[in-house]
Parts: structure tokens; sequence; C-alpha cells
């Protein structure tokens, strides 16, 4: 009796195995197409997380306190001695940036990423940003891009940079990226998003 229940049991456990696993979270397949344009329709967010810069002369690391995006216009709080003492404040869109930096007159121009450049001593194209911090090619730029066994993007080359794309968060519809890897040259810039908000 004891070993026809151990036979039993063992064919029991054998069958079990055979069964298809329940899909996990992470073993979620999306489809690009559709997923693509949920993010292009996704205008208005928010997030907190911080920045790294690293360059063959410094390294340099920033909180992101606050990046609040609706449409085209942005609004970032960063504290870093890497702008000046204390905290500054980023507010423009794709073609105008202003600069608050405490105890200085705001800087601001028509030409955005150019006057990051000037701010951080290092080329950072700001007008791509908000698409590419959603795993995003920015708009009527050339572009390659692939893809990890998700279907997420992995990794996207554009202008001249390379970036790279991990650490999603799942837990959004559509999932966003929780790791973003910048570079080109000698220039990297990593960007980690603790939490993001969709509003």
């Amino acid at each position: 009796m004891v070993r026809s229940l151990f036979f039993i049991l063992i064919i029991i456990v054998q069958g079990c195995s055979l069964l298809p696993k329940e899909p996990t979270l992470t073993e979620t397949i999306y489809d690009w197409t559709s997923t693509e344009s949920q993010l292009r329709k996704l205008n208005h967010w928010s997030l907190f997380g911080k920045f790294g810069i690293r360059t063959e002369e410094e390294s340099v690391t920033a909180a992101i306190n606050k990046w609040v995006q609706t449409d085209d216009q942005f609004e970032i709080d960063i504290s870093s001695t890497f702008f000046g003492l204390g905290s500054s404040k980023l507010l423009g869109n794709s073609k105008f940036l202003i600069i608050y930096e405490p105890g200085e007159e705001p800087v601001s121009s028509f030409e955005p990423d150019k006057l990051m450049e000037s701010a951080l001593g290092i080329p950072l194209p700001i007008s791509y940003l908000p698409s590419w911090i959603k795993a995003l090619p920015a708009e009527d730029i050339s572009f390659s891009q692939t893809f990890n066994k998700q279907g997420l993007p992995e990794s996207l080359i554009q202008d001249g940079w390379t970036l790279s794309f991990s650490n999603y968060h799942t837990e959004h519809k559509p999932p966003l990226p929780g790791k973003i890897k910048i570079q080109r040259d000698n220039i990297r810039i990593i960007l980690a998003v603790k939490e993001w908000t969709t509003l």
C-alpha cells in the first residue's frame, strides 16, 4: 500500500513538472508597436532619482529631486554642487531653457542643448531627454535600435549617442526604464530612476 502511494506520488510530481509554468511578470512579452504608441501618448509624468556624469577628467553625481514633464514642458529640480551651491532648477522645453542657480541671475537660451553644454562643460542634448528617458528615439532623427527578450528597447544609437536601457519598471503600463546609460566618446551619463509617476 505504501509502495503504491509512493509510485502514485512520483507520477503526480512528474505530471506537474510537464505542465507549463505560469508566466511571471518578468517573462511578459510586449508588442513594441503597441507599447511605443502608449509611450508616445504618455506626455504627463514625473520621476525622481539621480544621475552621474563621468569623463576622463572627473566624475560627478547629483540627485533629481523632481522632474515633471507636461507635453513638451519640463521642470527639473537638481541637488548638486556641480551647478553651484545648493539646488538648481531647469525650466523649459525643446526650444527654450532657463537655469536657476542659488544666488545667481537666471540664464536662458533659445538653444537648450548649447546652454546645457555651457553649464555642464560637456554636451548633453536635453531636448532629446524627454524621449530618451522613456526609451524612445527622439523624433525626426535617424536611429538604430535593439530589443531585449521581453520586446522592450535594450539599446538605441542616435545622433552620435549610444544608449542602453535596463531595470524596467514593469508595474507601469506602459513599462518605463529604471536605468539609462548615455555614452559618446569619453562621456558617460547614467540616469537612475527610483520612482516613476504617470499622471
